[in-house]
């Protein structure tokens, strides 16, 4: 396995890349051919360019500077495929002057809890009062505002210093296709693989140290499939990709759906995004600790 992006030192990288890099192995296909006659670590960067490039490039990025959305997750019953809860929440990110600011409001029973970031700081409440950094509220706020912040920023961010793209050949994915209907039968998956791509994190980039790969069916600028080990943890969570749409005068990419599923492809969860404004006017006091 081939690092790409060497751009410090790896760190911890290495190590939870060969533990993806073993997990993907087990579905990998006999017959492993690779992309071309390049080097692993030029077809590894050769594929996120080309995600990129279907994007409208680096400048779509670059011209991102904040966004409003709401995200809905949805939890499913494997049984029966149907709904059992749904939970908005409503977000705000920002490129703000100490960084990537974040602030999310969301209802859970009778109390509306708010959390922000404005790059530096976190902060939580409950019901407009001020929550104990103790709070499990509050201890997950730099967690959760660097994943809704991520998601957006994808593919982009893996051209960031610190982010180590690993080309693991063609495998197949891992599991049957997404069963909408968990009393379908299992479907099959195609005979000839996708280029499987790790990415793993240098020593001080980010909170933690998940494990990801992105499975690029050929001759396809998205990926089909996204997965990820978390940081401590050894079980795969698979996550199927839905459409890309475009918003805002700049056609800002943003992927409208994703599912999580089980190795049968039953679906046990989604994460449905909606009412989406780009590079909306926020004041950046919406991300500062309020005063109390």
């Amino acid at each position: 396995m081939v690092t790409s992006r060497s751009l410090v030192s790896p760190g911890r990288a290495v190590p939870v890349g060969l533990m993806l890099a073993a997990a993907i192995s087990a579905c990998a296909s006999s017959e492993d051919t690779p992309m071309s006659d390049s080097p692993p670590e030029v077809i590894a960067d050769s594929l996120i360019a080309l995600w990129i490039d279907s994007l409208g490039g680096m400048e779509t990025y670059e011209a991102f500077r904040s966004a409003s959305y709401t995200i809905t997750t949805v939890i499913y019953d494997t049984l029966s495929g149907r709904t059992r809860r749904m939970r908005p929440r409503y977000v705000w990110i920002k490129r703000g002057p100490d960084g990537q600011a974040t602030r999310v409001e969301r209802w859970e029973g009778d109390d509306f809890i708010t959390q922000g970031f404005n790059g530096r700081d976190a902060w939580a409440t409950m019901n407009g009062e001020m929550l104990p950094d103790t709070a499990k509220d509050w201890r997950e706020v730099r967690y959760v505002a660097g994943d809704l912040y991520y998601w957006p920023g994808l593919p982009y961010k893996l051209r960031d210093d610190g982010v180590f793209l690993h080309y693991l050949g063609m495998v197949n994915r891992p599991g049957a296709e997404l069963r909408a209907d968990p009393t379908s039968a299992r479907q099959a998956l195609p005979d000839d693989g996708y280029h499987a791509i790790a990415v793993t994190f240098g020593e001080n980039v980010g909170d933690h140290q998940d494990a990801w790969a992105y499975y690029f069916a050929p001759g396809e600028g998205f990926p089909t499939e996204v997965t990820y080990i978390e940081d401590g943890r050894t079980d795969l969570n698979r996550i199927i990709w839905g459409p890309t749409e475009r918003f805002g005068g700049i056609d800002y990419p943003f992927v409208k759906r994703r599912d999580w599923i089980t190795e049968s492809g039953k679906r046990t969860k989604a994460l449905v995004v909606s009412e989406v404004v780009i590079n909306p006017e926020i004041p950046q006091e919406m991300f500062e600790r309020p005063e109390m």
